[in-house]
């Protein structure tokens, strides 16, 4: 069932947690556009906490992503860092949005390797594979993720880490972990995003996996209607260093799926909010 924009998260203050510089429009693109273009943004508080933000990764750029010299860093760092606001300038609008980073080394600086076989670049992995400065991030994410699991009258977003990007599962794992322990002290709200391109891309195998954590971490999802071209369009015109075709091609794939399971004629995007 779609619903509408204006009932998708209640909760007045959203801390939407982006893994990278390009998370947040694409995981949750759609659902920002559609509050700025029915003037419902101004309703909300939306804070963006960016966690791997050392960063020295340009698309299409074998060489130089090997590279992970302080000179290396400050060039792609810079870059992205302007990418990702100017994006979200237009995709929110300035002083809507309040942007904070955590300054974790991003997992091309920690030398991970790329999973085989993918449409694009990224390094696959689950607690299994965490290595010391993993496990030193996961521990400093859980710190974060106490003070905002307290908040009262706020929704915490993230993406559900289909695919498993080892980032992205070190950010999500940390904060369920956090959340457990702090059991009915929690009074924030959790909603996970769908991570693109990866959800578009994604086959049996990778969806079975997000069943298997769903069946850990009940949830119940929101399917609301969004401007698709808007949402690739963002993406590909203010992230000129990190986009390939794959990206266009994951967003408009899960978008198609998710209008042909609504009978829609729009475009789709999903939510998962977590039950407790």
């Amino acid at each position: 069932m779609i619903k509408k924009i204006v009932e998708v998260i209640p909760e007045k203050n959203i801390i939407i947690l982006s893994p990278h510089y390009d998370d947040v429009p694409l995981t949750f693109g759609g659902y920002l556009n559609e509050l700025t273009h029915n003037q419902l943004v101004k309703t909300k508080n939306i804070r963006i906490v960016n966690i791997f933000s050392r960063s020295n990764y340009q698309a299409r750029d074998d060489q130089g992503n090997s590279d992970g010299s302080l000179k290396r860093m400050q060039f792609a760092t810079g870059i992205r860092l302007l990418e990702d606001l100017n994006c979200l300038d237009a995709l929110i609008g300035k002083g809507h949005y309040s942007y904070e980073i955590k300054a974790e080394r991003e997992c091309v600086v920690r030398q991970k390797n790329w999973k085989p076989g993918e449409a694009f670049e990224f390094p696959q992995g689950t607690r299994n594979d965490f290595d010391d400065e993993d496990w030193q991030i996961f521990n400093r994410i859980k710190k974060y993720a106490r003070e905002w699991l307290l908040l009262k009258e706020t929704a915490l977003l993230l993406p559900i880490g289909i695919k498993e990007h080892i980032d992205h599962i070190i950010l999500r794992e940390a904060v369920i972990e956090t959340l457990n322990e702090l059991d009915q002290k929690v009074a924030a709200t959790i909603y996970f995003g769908e991570d693109q391109p990866y959800t578009g891309l994604a086959d049996k195998a990778d969806w079975a996996k997000i069943r298997d954590f769903i069946s850990k971490n009940p949830v119940d999802h929101a399917d609301y209607l969004i401007d698709e071209g808007k949402k690739t369009k963002l993406v590909w015109d203010y992230y000129p260093t990190q986009v390939e075709d794959s990206y266009r091609e994951g967003i408009l794939n899960r978008s198609k799926q998710l209008k042909e399971e609504n009978e829609s004629n729009s475009g789709v995007e999903r939510i998962y909010r977590l039950k407790r």
